[in-house]
């Protein structure tokens, strides 16, 4: 067996052939999961045809020499050339059942750090077994520094929401509200993965690029021994790196220890836009984040929509951060009807900045930390009330209509008038 770091994936070439047998037996439908793989030029690709056993695998890796390979922890009605989330061109694709995921790394790659990694999948496995919606479906070496633990999601009403866009961030939605507990209750897990319906996980059965070893279907009596009495009956290739006992990290003679100095909080930066349509005095377009208190997105969404024919404000864009939703609505409301609405239908926040300013700033964007990045994407929904638009009495706003499509929700307005100028007023704001 190799040295460590020692493992060269270019001995994969010619690896995965008519002979190598992979186990599929533990998916339902492969032919409904999307499968990905970096090759050997560290590119990734997407299966152009649909999977159902190792020979239709072997034919979609074609010429390329594949180091790691995925399948998606979701079921699609049709996996192949899946549009990506932020695609809105596209038609949305169909979901149809999303693992629960928790993906569980202690670095560095150890047999001490392999025990400890196997103690908190054990009690993640325990704690789980509270959740009578849940089922647990099997667990996995990933092949390097840790365990995925499988499950299958019993409550099915979020799979059978009519709009695709809806029951795909109802089924975020619902993974984020698990993750959150899972975190709080103290379980290490990677926090990108279980709530991601476009995610990928390594297909067991398959090798790890930098180890060598296989990423294998473990029991669950295995999982409650001790990581070394079963560590050798893990397959792994003839060159694969030695798993070392302990991983020394090496300090350097010129690292010192130093006392904490005031760290000033992480800045965050966001894109707003103005309620006011531009080129006219007095008139905004309604532009707000629903209220916390109205739920979830979907029922966020449906107690908008009630708002929409109770005020005949007609077709509304809605889109989610998987937590919070925000609603336009491009007409160009008079100012003084606009804050009579807001103050009827509790947007305190709106109400008070057009009474203040004569018009809001609405944040349109995630946030990007200097540090983190970007958080809290939005994730467009849809276009709906549109059968209302007959009973609205006040002009599109020209810059709103712009602005939604810019946000990947074209709206078709009627024959109504429109109003003010095309390009609406948007600003980038730094907080602490």
């Amino acid at each position: 067996m190799a040295e460590e770091s020692a493992f060269n994936p270019a001995v994969l070439e010619g690896y995965y052939s008519n002979d190598f047998e992979i186990d599929f037996s533990w998916m339902k439908k492969p032919t409904q999961h999307q499968f990905r793989w970096r090759g050997l030029n560290n590119r990734w690709q997407s299966s152009p045809r649909r999977v159902r056993n190792t020979t239709t695998l072997n034919k979609a890796f074609g010429k390329t020499i594949p180091t790691d390979v995925y399948v998606s922890t979701s079921s699609w009605l049709n996996p192949v050339e899946l549009p990506r989330l932020n695609d809105t061109e596209s038609s949305a694709p169909i979901l149809l059942d999303h693992w629960v995921v928790f993906d569980i790394d202690v670095p560095p790659f150890s047999q001490k750090t392999m025990e400890v990694a196997r103690m908190h999948a054990v009690r993640l496995h325990q704690w789980m077994k509270q959740k009578s919606d849940y089922e647990f479906s099997h667990v996995t070496f990933s092949g390097s520094k840790g365990f995925h633990l499988f499950y299958h999601d019993l409550q099915r009403e979020k799979f059978q929401i009519a709009d695709p866009r809806l029951r795909e961030v109802s089924v975020q939605t619902s993974r984020k509200e698990l993750l959150e507990q899972v975190v709080q209750a103290g379980h290490p897990v990677d926090t990108k993965i279980t709530a991601d319906t476009r995610r990928i996980i390594r297909l067991p059965g398959t090798v790890h690029g930098k180890t060598g070893w296989f990423c294998t279907i473990i029991t669950l009596e295995q999982l409650q021994q001790p990581f070394h009495k079963w560590m050798n009956t893990l397959k792994r290739h003839d060159t694969a790196i030695k798993m070392p006992k302990k991983s020394k990290v090496k300090k350097s003679l010129f690292t010192r220890k130093r006392k904490p100095s005031h760290v000033e909080p992480e800045k965050q930066a966001s894109i707003e836009v103005s309620t006011h349509v531009p080129g006219t005095k007095n008139r905004s377009a309604l532009l707000e984040w629903l209220p916390k208190s109205w739920g979830k997105p979907r029922e966020a969404v449906e107690k908008a929509l009630e708002f929409c024919t109770l005020h005949s404000l007609g077709a509304t864009a809605f889109w989610t951060d998987g937590e919070r939703t925000l609603m336009l609505t491009p007409r160009a409301i008079p100012r003084e009807q606009l804050i009579k609405i807001a103050k009827k239908s509790g947007f305190l926040n709106l109400k008070n900045e057009i009474e203040k300013n004569e018009h809001a700033w609405i944040r349109i964007s995630g946030e990007f930390g200097e540090y983190s990045g970007w958080q809290g994407d939005l994730i467009p929904i849809n276009v709906l009330a549109q059968e209302t638009n007959s009973d609205c009495n006040w002009p599109w706003s020209q810059s709103h209509l712009q602005l939604a499509e810019n946000m990947g929700l074209a709206i078709q307005k009627d024959d109504s008038e429109s109003s003010g100028k095309e390009q609406p007023s948007i600003r980038i704001v730094q907080r602490k």
